[in-house]
């Protein structure tokens, strides 16, 4: 009985990280992109919220807690899935109790990457046939770190929201 518990708690402790570190990043982002950040502003040219980005990209980086999607792509979700667009107040959850809160279904994981730092990284909500119980995320890789210029970046940005849509 005790380990049950151990287990509900673990689940809502990793859920109120999860949902602070990406509010927290969200002011980070903002900042990086007043200060002139390119990838910060491509992600908010093309409609997104980042809402877990940090200033730099770190090698351990990931989507947080909630399991990964197998057969990720390099920009979306597998195939046969869809973005999991959600809400704060929705009633998506998967079975490790995490809401799919983001109505665009992505977000911006971090800022800051390649080799001029304007890379940045998407992690993708994907639900499956499995529905709401079974969402899981994706990691896109690295989106515009060979950009140096804003055709570059507009030039990427099609090309990814290309391949996320196709």
């Amino acid at each position: 009985m005790a380990w049950k518990l151990g287990k509900v708690i673990d689940s809502r402790v990793g859920e109120m990280t999860e949902k602070a570190t990406r509010t927290m990043a969200r002011r980070a982002v903002l900042r990086t992109a007043v200060t002139g950040g390119a990838a910060s502003l491509g992600a908010l040219a093309l409609g997104q919220t980042p809402a877990f980005a940090t200033e730099k990209c770190s090698q351990g980086m990931d989507c947080g807690p909630t399991r990964r999607c197998s057969g990720c792509p390099g920009a979306g979700c597998p195939s046969g899935y869809g973005l999991c667009k959600g809400s704060s107040t929705g009633t998506c959850f998967n079975t490790q109790h995490f809401r799919c809160e983001w109505p665009s279904g992505e977000w911006i994981a971090c800022t800051g990457a390649g080799r001029f730092g304007n890379g940045y990284y998407v992690c993708y909500d994907c639900k499956g046939p499995g529905g709401c119980a079974n969402w899981c995320t994706c990691l896109s890789g690295c989106i515009c770190c060979n950009c140096t210029s804003a055709a570059d970046l507009v030039a990427e940005q099609k090309r990814v929201q290309a391949a996320v849509a196709g």
